[in-house]
């Protein structure tokens, strides 16, 4: 493997209190974005967010503000607009995200759009190129069913954590797990992007894939736990950890953010939000992995230590 330092000795171990602080504004911001999903206030897909979510071209361009107001003339004056720009130029698209209206029968929003779009720009010549529709009472099924993904994966780390090393370093993996989580929520949702089932896709990978940097960590902490605590204090030693393993950290994380770079800004619509979360939890679960995990081991030993001498 590619080393690159040679035997470091950086003191990670000195500043983790500033981090973990840090990092308790990170989870403050995620949990306040987490509000504003249940209130509804996020920018929510139409999977979670009960709409229609309408993708239109036209021959030619329309201005965006006669498009807006077309919508709010038809009754739809909360119509969020986005117009597609794609390299080839080819033409004028748009999705329109409406919200559920129940007066209306399943599928018909869209034509009646389209039919009023082409009363209203006939030069236009507008063409309806899908449509996906989602009740209150389907969107709110998926919301739940996200939560209870997220609550299973969570449980089964705990279990594998603490078969495979112990209770501390189990409750360690699942904090750091749910402060990954929990930051790049934040940023989703106060940046404005849209949060749907792909996001959600996106954070699950990213508990899997900060989960297993933060184990090899705790591997290595096991490890030297055998064979040089006699010579070391433990804060000491998990710090000797967690450079021993900075060369891998740094390679496995450089791969994958050089992996997702391209996708993120040169990516089509559909996978520019996604690349970017995955982008987003590589650099947070590098982060996390080295400032919190390990720190809260060495806070969790500290705080035994007068319990165990008592």
């Amino acid at each position: 493997m590619f080393q690159w330092f040679n035997e470091p000795k950086i003191n990670f171990m000195a500043p983790r209190r500033f981090f973990l602080a840090l990092s308790t504004l990170g989870c403050l911001a995620g949990v306040y974005a987490i509000v504003l999903l249940y209130q509804g206030k996020a920018n929510l897909g139409t999977d979670f967010g009960a709409g229609v979510l309408l993708r239109m071209s036209a021959s030619s361009s329309v201005e965006i503000d006669k498009v807006r107001q077309s919508l709010k003339d038809q009754g739809y004056g909360d119509a969020v607009i986005q117009q597609v720009k794609e390299d080839d130029n080819s033409g004028f698209k748009l999705i329109i995200k409406l919200k559920h209206d129940e007066s209306k029968e399943v599928g018909s929003i869209g034509q009646d759009v389209l039919d009023f779009f082409n009363k209203s720009f006939p030069d236009a010549h507008f063409t309806l190129d899908g449509s996906d529709e989602v009740g209150p009472a389907v969107s709110q099924k998926l919301r739940d069913d996200a939560l209870k993904a997220f609550l299973l994966s969570m449980l089964g780390i705990l279990v594998y954590i603490a078969f495979r090393f112990d209770f501390k370093f189990a409750v360690a993996a699942i904090i750091t797990t749910v402060h990954d989580i929990l930051v790049i929520l934040g940023i989703i949702i106060l940046t404005g992007r849209e949060f749907n089932l792909l996001q959600v896709t996106a954070l699950l990978t990213l508990a899997g894939y900060s989960l297993n940097d933060t184990v090899v960590t705790f591997d290595r902490i096991r490890e030297n736990l055998k064979f040089l605590v006699k010579d070391h204090t433990f804060a000491s030693l998990v710090n000797l950890s967690v450079n021993e393993t900075l060369s891998r950290t740094i390679n496995t994380s450089g791969t994958v953010f050089l992996t997702l770079l391209p996708l993120c800004v040169i990516g089509g619509d559909a996978l520019k939000d996604f690349a970017f979360t995955l982008l987003l939890g590589v650099v947070v679960g590098t982060y996390s992995s080295i400032f919190v995990a390990s720190p809260i081991l060495v806070e969790w030993n500290n705080l035994a230590k007068p319990k165990a001498q008592k």
